[in-house]
């Protein structure tokens, strides 16, 4: 291959890379320099964050010829397995795609395609029902519990016996729910008015909420329930159906129903009236772990949420997350009953339950403005405001102090499903006049906003280890090049938010607890510590068992600020 070619082809993957948010793939070069192992993680579907194993062929004739893919992981779909007798052959690929095919035999390809093209075009036909064909019209394969079953051994023989030649595992992009306040739905059997507090799921159950009204938004209501799914077995088929027809027509074969539809498998669907139903993927197989299930029915939005094991915090269930109600989606439907009806089906196994949960009087949605916009506003401030560093920052800061070596043999330690956070202001730190006048004012404009910050520091003991930040916070510059009076109008607001950002924490020491020994250590102990550990350093005196470690240059990192105790809505 030219070098051109070569470089071409690094810089493509590198690419790819770099988008894992989208294209959920990472590349791993290997000793032979035209091949690449590749693990991917689909974002919807049955295949959901399920781990799985390719490779990436660049023929000699790259870029004027397409590239050869090999996805070692069977995941029965006709037009990716279709071709796996090709697995060792480094001219054919195993999947029938026409971006595998140059345009003069039949294919889409075209040499200004890239490689993150390609993955693209795999993603995209993993996570949609309805699969093209060679010849004939596309083919719907849609989940069923014994294909869950089926694809979970495959991925899972397939993982077991290449994971010694794939890259490391990266963390799987999630999205945060934003709570609100909400009424709880109450659920009934069938033509019954008594409040049920469990849900069996004996042979073929159906349970109905009290009616809900839609797309009002003069007398917005906002309803939801969290449903404990620990004992919802693989044998048992779970649907939760928003509805005009209550505990009817749950699959919308009549022309007068309307509903949007979720289910344990991760298949969901939509119906207006007078119009047929459209299936899609959504999310992950709610069968997979032990979940709870939040269910929030907005004026617009009909949202599924689960709650995080490691943060306690609910995300979104799916990458593309909102089931929106309004009129371009569900019609007209505005003084019109709805109701929400779970649906259990047992198919095998043994029978059991689903606990209604308290759901705190709050809902949990995808944050939109629309929706937002019809709440009204809170008037508590938050308990406290943080800096959230993420995942990525969390797993970048972990190898900064592995490289010291410090608090290796600690017990208790921040983990990428736990990122690290700092407090920057609570209610407790200034009287609650001012306290209010500094949320709205500096803390609120940067809700959402990336801030940068500088890693300047390390600080360890015997309890714990901290990481000292620069005192002064920066928004991240979003102005773009050639965009005339909209870019000086970013860039005014981009230094007026760095102004207030330089706020944040002025007379705080900022500092970020990475490590403890043991979870009985007090919160504001590593803060004390730090605090004390800077001022010993400053006049060149240091405990015995202390260390302070002066990075030779700052940690740039990109944090968000977070609310903490507050319906997010202040």
């Amino acid at each position: 291959m030219a070098m051109q070619h070569l470089r071409r082809v690094h810089r493509e993957v590198q690419d790819v890379n770099d988008d894992f948010h989208s294209l959920r793939t990472v590349l791993k070069e290997t000793d032979h320099k035209s091949k690449w192992n590749f693990i991917m993680f689909p974002n919807d579907g049955a295949l959901s964050h399920l781990p799985l194993i390719g490779e990436l062929v660049i023929p000699e004739r790259y870029p004027d010829a397409p590239p050869v893919l090999h996805l070692f992981t069977k995941t029965l779909r006709w037009n990716v397995d279709v071709y796996q007798s090709y697995v060792n052959d480094d001219t054919r690929s195993t999947m029938c795609f026409d971006i595998l095919r140059p345009k003069a035999y039949g294919g889409t390809w075209e040499s200004e395609y890239t490689i993150s093209c390609l993955f693209a075009s795999l993603m995209q036909a993993l996570v949609t029902p309805k699969v093209p064909q060679d010849h004939g019209a596309d083919k719907p394969e849609f989940v069923t519990m014994d294909r869950l079953a089926e694809l979970k051994k495959s991925v899972e023989r397939t993982y077991r016996a290449r994971k010694n030649h794939i890259p490391p595992l990266p963390v799987i992009p999630t999205i945060p729910a934003v709570p609100i306040p909400a009424k709880a739905l109450t659920f009934t059997r069938l033509g019954k008015e008594e409040g049920l507090k469990s849900l069996d799921f004996k042979n073929d159950e159906k349970y109905i909420s009290q009616a809900i009204y839609l797309q009002d938004y003069d007398q917005p209501q906002f309803w939801s329930t969290v449903l404990d799914l620990r004992n919802l077995h693989p044998g048992v088929v779970f649907s939760a159906i928003l509805s005009n027809k209550p505990g009817a027509d749950l699959v919308g074969k009549k022309s007068d129903t309307i509903l949007l539809r979720n289910g344990v498998t991760g298949t969901a669907a939509k119906k207006r009236a007078d119009h047929p139903l459209v299936w899609f993927y959504h999310g992950k197989p709610l069968n997979d772990q032990n979940l709870s299930l939040s269910i929030t029915i907005t004026n617009d939005q009909f949202t599924m949420a689960y709650k995080d094991e490691n943060s306690e915090k609910f995300l979104i269930h799916g990458d593309t997350p909102i089931s929106k109600l309004g009129e371009a989606q569900i019609g007209n439907v505005k003084g019109i009953p709805f109701y929400l009806t779970i649906y259990l089906k047992r198919k095998f196994g043994a029978e059991g339950f689903i606990s209604v949960l308290d759901q705190n009087e709050t809902g949990y949605i995808h944050a939109n403005p629309t929706t937002l916009a019809v709440l009204q506003p809170s008037s508590r401030p938050p308990k406290s405001v943080n800096l959230n560093l993420g995942s990525e920052q969390t797993a970048r800061l972990q190898g900064v102090i592995d490289f010291y070596a410090l608090g290796v043999d600690f017990k208790v330690q921040r983990s990428l499903m736990k990122p690290a956070k700092m407090t920057l202001i609570s209610a407790d730190d200034v009287p609650s006049e001012e306290y209010t006048k500094i949320i709205k004012e500096v803390y609120t404009p940067l809700r959402d906003k990336p801030i940068e910050v500088d890693v300047t520091a390390i600080a360890a003991d015997r309890h714990c280890v901290v990481l000292i930040l620069d005192n002064t916070l920066c928004s991240k510059g979003r102005g773009k090049k050639g965009e005339g009076e909209k870019e000086e109008t970013e860039k005014r607001e981009g230094k007026e938010e760095e102004q207030k950002s330089t706020q944040l924490a002025k007379d705080k020491l900022l500092c970020v607890t990475m490590r403890l020994r043991e979870e009985s250590i007090k919160a504001d102990y590593p803060a004390i510590f730090a605090e004390r550990v800077i001022e010993e350093h400053a006049k060149e005196w240091v405990n015995v068992g202390d260390t302070y470690v002066q990075l030779p240059q700052p940690i740039k990192i990109t944090c968000h600020v977070e609310f903490d105790g507050q319906d997010n809505l202040f």
